[in-house]
């Protein structure tokens, strides 16, 4: 068996556009260097080998659609969603009544960025593909998306996809994508072997399907003091929706 790490795009949605192997194949163990379709492979006959290989790569990235996307720009898009109308999921008496009323008033502004779940263990996979069988090691909590990811880049029937679920390592429902899966059957697939990817801790934080960023307005009133019923306007939380979502490409991690 043999070992990998893949560089990827610092800017989600990006890929290649060229890469230099000559350093990297110049490091003591390195085997090989490959490109796949999340970024460029680094096999080596171990892990911390394939991480050195890694840091002499050269690689060029095309950016594309997102390269001036950073936390300010998103910060500031969600600080215009209280001025856009949103839905109200639940209406009860006349707050613009009881604010105009109240004799005391509290307002507050909350914001969160992007979060990533930081499980103690980061992804890692192993994968082995042959002719009629694909297998693969992983601490997943969706078996049936292994599974069908697998086949898909194999073209083996899913039933020739044996999936052997390990510890996870903490999952916190980032474990349910199978990114990290995908890269390695990628990988096993091209080098006709058994491999094993690992994601270093700054892999995991900065490739992670992170936790939506969100911004939240307050308003509150009270009368006769804090005895009396509070009087509150529905806050207004706008998110970060689809269009932001990391996962489909629209985030730049780490922050310029």
């Amino acid at each position: 068996m043999v070992y990998a790490v893949v560089a990827r795009c610092p800017v989600f949605g990006g890929k290649v556009a060229s890469f230099d192997a000559a350093k990297a194949k110049a490091v003591p163990g390195v085997k090989d260097v490959i490109q796949i379709s999340g970024g460029v492979a680094v096999i080596a006959d171990n892990t911390w080998t394939a991480m050195e290989g890694r840091r002499a790569l050269e690689v060029k990235w095309d950016e594309g659609a997102n390269s001036e996307l950073s936390s300010a720009s998103i910060s500031n898009c969600l600080l215009m969603g209280p001025s856009v109308p949103g839905y109200a999921a639940r209406k009860e008496g006349d707050v613009a009544a009881g604010l105009a009323g109240a004799t005391k008033k509290i307002e507050a502004e909350y914001e969160v960025p992007f979060l990533a779940h930081a499980t103690m263990e980061p992804q890692n996979c192993t994968a082995h593909v042959r002719a009629d069988r694909c297998d693969v090691w992983a601490p997943t909590q969706n078996q049936t998306n292994t599974q069908n990811v697998a086949a898909k880049i194999t073209g083996l029937d899913p039933k020739a996809v044996f999936v052997h679920t390990t510890f996870l390592g903490g999952g916190f429902g980032r474990r349910f994508e199978t990114d990290f899966v995908g890269e390695a059957v990628e990988i096993s697939k091209a080098i006709r072997g058994p491999v094993k990817v690992t994601w270093s801790r700054e892999d995991d934080i900065q490739h992670d399907y992170y936790r939506t960023a969100s911004h939240a307005h307050f308003r509150g009133g009270a009368r006769c003091g804090w005895v009396a019923r509070r009087l509150a306007e529905p806050h207004r939380l706008p998110i970060a929706d689809g269009s932001l979502r990391p996962a489909e490409g629209q985030l730049r991690s780490p922050e310029r």
